[in-house]
């Protein structure tokens, strides 16, 4: 086999763009083309990554986009017929008055605006009520396929049971504790000098929707602890170990959820000691399953 002449470049060892005739410089600082090539091929193989990070974030805010659209569809159509019954929603609401105070079933507008105010706030509250579960259940169709088979079994008893107990504690606050927070309030206000019984329509309604909404929140507290529980952030010894501590948070949680009346506050308080007790029951058992 004839050898190369001499002219002809090696092109392999030959630097990148080193025009050919010229001799190759001997000081080792050229990049070769061996020694470029693993880096733009590891430049280009990034690409991709980035791109399917992108698209990826891109699916995501679109399912979430379709969960609210769905979600607003439901709750929309029932803002509207709350505007459209806001007359017997009003009844509704002032029956917890009815029973303890029927002679105060007079109401004073402070403002031009002040009935049509009351009438939006009584259809906002019927509709965020009645769609509740619908936005319980978009919220676990979106979070659903990025958990574990276990995590999606106590999520979905979590949202079924938290929908139950919500509306439990609105009913237990709207037949029982509104009736005997204002048995107490009304006849309070009226041993003050120079007070006397006569309130606006917007802040009776504010009293009932918080009274009603604060005791539904407040009846999820087992549920919290027993998604705590499931990971790993409560035990059994640690709640009896912090049960002092959780007394306190206990009844500064009801003075936040409810009106700013110690009757009331402590009438939410009570059941929530009930449902901490049931909470630490749970807690208790999800660390037996595990022990076992």
């Amino acid at each position: 086999m004839d050898k190369p002449e001499d002219n002809e470049i090696d092109l392999v060892d030959a630097p990148v763009g080193w025009p050919p005739g010229q001799e190759t410089p001997e000081d080792g600082n050229a990049t070769h083309a061996s020694s470029r090539l693993p880096e733009s091929v590891g430049m280009a193989e990034d690409l991709p990554d980035d791109e399917e990070s992108g698209k990826g974030m891109g699916t995501h805010l679109e399912e979430l986009r379709r969960r609210l659209i769905i979600s607003l569809s439901v709750f929309v159509p029932l803002f509207v017929v709350g505007v459209v019954l806001y007359q017997k929603l009003w009844d509704a609401i002032i029956y917890p008055l009815e029973r303890a105070a029927p002679h105060l079933l007079r109401f004073q507008a402070l403002g031009p605006s002040d009935g049509l105010v009351m009438a939006m706030r009584i259809a906002l509250a019927f509709a965020l009520f009645l769609s509740l579960p619908v936005w319980l259940s978009q919220v676990w169709n979106f979070v659903a396929p990025g958990l574990t088979a276990r995590e999606r079994r106590w999520l979905y008893v979590s949202l079924g049971s938290g929908t139950v107990l919500f509306f439990l504690g609105a009913s237990l606050a709207y037949f029982i504790g509104v009736p005997m927070a204002l048995e107490f309030l009304l006849p309070f206000n009226q041993s003050l000098s120079g007070w006397e019984n006569a309130f606006t329509g917007t802040g009776y309604v504010d009293f009932v929707i918080t009274c009603c909404a604060g005791f539904g929140i407040a009846f999820e507290l087992p549920l919290v602890m027993l998604a705590l529980g499931v990971a790993g952030v409560l035990t059994p010894e640690g709640l009896r170990e912090w049960w002092r501590v959780v007394l306190i948070v206990i009844f500064v949680a009801a003075a936040i959820m409810t009106p700013p009346d110690p009757f009331t506050q402590l009438m939410l308080g009570l059941p929530m000691l009930a449902l901490f007790g049931l909470g630490y029951l749970l807690v208790k058992w999800v660390h037996r399953g595990e022990d076992a």
